[in-house]
């Protein structure tokens, strides 16, 4: 079974518009004000705040049965590392969360050659495929972008599993 990666905020849950949206509001602008503004802001609070994108936990559900998914999701802190594994253990029970330290790539932290990352953030996919990993970018903008843009997790059924494309072991 294919080996899935999906990133946590923008991808399964809405926290970076809804972190941007408190961001705005509390008028926060400089590099060490928006640091301390995601260390110290109440991930559980953010989470439930947010909610799921496109529906995404039922979503992963029926990935599961196409591929061998874990959560990549870069973190802030050990608090936020933890309200994200527990919240995914209640809703996604048996999928494994892996924190990245923020400021750590994601291919220096797992394995990515031949594995697929769904992600939002464009670096994150750019040095995924520098490490010979299989970029899917997850965006609702439109935007072109050179990589596979997915704006919904089902579809990732259609590129990887029904037309039968080969990818690198």
């Amino acid at each position: 079974m294919q080996k899935l990666y999906l990133d946590c905020d923008g991808v399964i849950l809405d926290t970076i518009n809804r972190s941007y949206q408190k961001l705005k509001e509390s008028g926060l602008i400089t590099e060490e004000e928006v640091t301390n503004f995601y260390s110290n802001i109440d991930w559980g609070k953010l989470i439930e705040e947010s909610g799921p994108i496109n529906d995404s936990i039922k979503k992963i559900k029926e990935l599961e049965n196409y591929f061998d998914i874990e959560i990549l999701t870069h973190v802030n802190t050990e608090y936020e590392a933890n309200v994200k594994i527990e919240y995914f253990a209640k809703e996604l029970p048996g999928i494994n969360v892996i924190p990245v330290q923020k400021g750590i790539n994601k291919a220096d932290y797992v394995d990515a050659k031949g594995v697929i990352l769904v992600d939002d953030f464009t670096k994150n996919l750019d040095y995924w495929y520098e490490k010979g990993g299989i970029p899917v970018k997850f965006s609702d903008s439109g935007k072109e972008c050179s990589y596979t843009v997915i704006a919904d997790l089902l579809e990732l059924i259609d590129i990887f599993c029904k037309n039968k494309v080969e990818v690198n072991e």
